[in-house]
């Protein structure tokens, strides 16, 4: 692809060929915003090197990484768009994204990174639940989970330009320590209330896992005594923002877009007249 690049989008991968066909298809058909798709592939053995290979228009990488959060900072490394995003395979942008964000900040250039909200879905396309965040609180991200997606996280090319990358030392929770030095640096992070990405609950999901404390600790341990000393009344303030802001309403329906199946041909309509926010798997 010659010519300017509005949106970069990264992928980690590594043996989830079926998801990333969605993942792909879901970057592909965005419209109103140039972008180039970058693969990261770990060196699958589910016939991802060969897929990528019949798919030129996307960037495909295949070489051993040290992780997820490694495979991504790669990605950054090589990419050649004005804005850049993180999307694993197991998520998927709902339509017209990538063209919302570029006509965001070229209404607000001094934002740094911004965020947007997310469905939870099942494989099938199915709702589990919406999630919503609000603006970034740095006492609140570090004193209970990140709220916010990476999934629909947007970040200027400048913040990786001056070196402010995943710390790939960690396996679980480096988007948690990505976000809070941001925020300890002072970037401008914003979040716009609009549903951008769905992630898929594939029962196999790296946020998933369970043995996720000691990362937890570590990463919290970067807080201040008045943060730590004070978690639980910043985990209520995290409450009390999500009720005052509605990211636990949904005023009418939700109506989406998404690819279900693993030739991602085309995308699957669904509209859910009654969602909720509770993170269900059944």
């Amino acid at each position: 692809m010659n010519g300017v690049v509005d949106v970069s989008v990264v992928t980690p991968s590594f043996n989830m060929l079926g998801y990333l066909r969605r993942s792909c298809a879901s970057v592909a058909d965005q419209a109103g915003a140039t972008h180039e798709h970058l693969v990261i592939d770990g060196g699958s053995t589910d016939g991802t090197p060969e897929w990528l290979t019949e798919h030129p228009e996307i960037a495909g990488v295949v070489e051993h990484d040290l992780g997820l959060y490694d495979a991504v900072n790669k990605g950054f490394r090589r990419a050649r768009g004005e804005l850049l995003s993180h999307l694993n395979c197991d998520e998927q942008y709902l339509p017209g994204a990538l063209a919302f964000v570029r006509e965001y900040f070229g209404r607000h250039p001094e934002v740094d990174i911004l965020f947007g909200d997310a469905l939870v879905i099942r494989p099938d396309g199915s709702l589990i639940a919406f999630r919503k965040g609000f603006a970034p609180l740095l006492p609140v991200i570090l004193s209970g989970p990140l709220y916010l997606f990476t999934a629909a996280m947007f970040v200027q090319r400048r913040v990786i330009a001056a070196g402010e990358v995943y710390d790939s030392s960690y396996r679980n929770v480096g988007d948690v320590e990505f976000v809070t030095r941001l925020l300890r640096k002072g970037y401008t992070v914003r979040h716009v209330r609009r549903y951008l990405s769905a992630f898929t609950m594939t029962g196999n999901n790296l946020g998933t896992y369970t043995d996720r404390s000691t990362e937890v600790r570590r990463a919290r341990s970067q807080a201040p005594w008045w943060i730590r000393r004070l978690r639980p009344g910043w985990r209520l303030v995290g409450w009390g923002t999500k009720l005052t802001t509605g990211a636990y309403s949904q005023g009418g329906p939700i109506e989406y877009d998404v690819y279900t199946s693993d030739d991602a041909r085309e995308r699957t309509p669904f509209v859910v007249q009654r969602a909720s926010w509770r993170w269900r798997t059944a």
